[in-house]
């Protein structure tokens, strides 16, 4: 599904009626938005807080199980936003694996690090016909080199898939399950092309919204800037390095990589991507 809006869309949240939409978000580091093809979704916690859709700029918040909350809109949104903030809070359980990807997505394309960190987060919760990915992620490594495409330096996508204590590790959407859904996403070559596309499309939109830190040389990335062949990395939190989980699970897989922290905290750093056979020797109990 393509991701990215129109650039009627992308000009109603930078000179229009939804700039202060966009303003708002902009100053709230605890919001994140992502762009959903005909509509745009506001994400709090790792959940959907608000969307929008393109035709009526009709405006969804939060379902009756969170409690008594009045619909938002143009007019209503500020007030809307702290009262649903603290509905969520209150109702919601186990978010820790969203939490996080909704850190690395802030630490990674707009704190103060963002600038010297090895990746731009694209898009969180990709939907496609072989199932979901937790993030996607473009690779530009962050040496002068890199960042001037000098030498013919090419970027990369990355989807990382966030596992969150060893009992994420089983079952359909355990690392076996998720390796074979992106071993079968990357099957269709049509697809993969389509998809690189869309992300890039979707990572300069982002970038004139100001949902992504702004550097002069981003604005002239294009596709083929941009390596044909997708990585795709497991990101455990939480890991228990005694249970014997996951080198269970990965006797059933066939290669694949690993993202340490460096050293610790949300920043993603290519130097810190290992080997499956690396990372076992590291961190897992045979």
């Amino acid at each position: 599904m393509a991701r990215k809006i129109s650039e009627k869309f992308i000009k109603e949240f930078t000179e229009n009626s939804l700039k202060p939409v966009l303003e708002y978000v902009k100053s709230d580091d605890t919001l994140a938005m992502e762009l959903r093809g005909k509509e745009v979704m506001i994400y709090y916690r790792g959940g959907m807080i608000l969307a929008i859709k393109e035709e009526s700029y009709e405006f969804t918040g939060l379902s009756v199980g969170y409690g008594e909350i009045e619909k938002p809109s143009l007019t209503t949104f500020e007030n809307y936003f702290p009262k649903a903030k603290h509905l969520i809070d209150f109702y919601t359980k186990n978010t820790w694996e969203k939490d996080i990807q909704q850190r690395i997505v802030q630490e990674n394309n707009y704190s103060p690090n963002s600038k010297g960190t090895d990746y731009f987060i694209i898009d969180t919760e990709y939907e496609c016909n072989t199932g979901r990915f937790d993030f996607v992620a473009l690779r530009w490594d962050s040496t002068t080199p890199a960042r001037r495409l000098q030498k013919g330096y090419k970027t990369g996508i990355t989807i990382f898939e966030v596992k969150q204590g060893v009992d994420s590790l089983t079952g359909d959407s355990g690392i076996k399950g998720h390796y074979h859904k992106f071993e079968d996403f990357i099957a269709n070559r049509p697809n993969v092309d389509n998809f690189i596309s869309d992300m890039v499309d979707v990572f300069q939109q982002k970038r004139c919204l100001g949902l992504v830190i702004d550097i002069d040389i981003l604005k002239s990335l294009t596709k083929a800037d941009v390596m044909p062949d997708i990585e795709f990395v497991f990101l455990l939190t939480n890991y228990n390095s005694d249970s014997k989980k996951l080198s269970n699970e990965l006797k059933n897989i066939g290669d694949c990589e690993f993202i340490c922290a460096n050293p610790m905290g949300y920043g993603l750093y290519e130097r810190n991507i290992i080997s499956k056979n690396d990372f076992i020797k590291q961190y897992s109990t045979p």
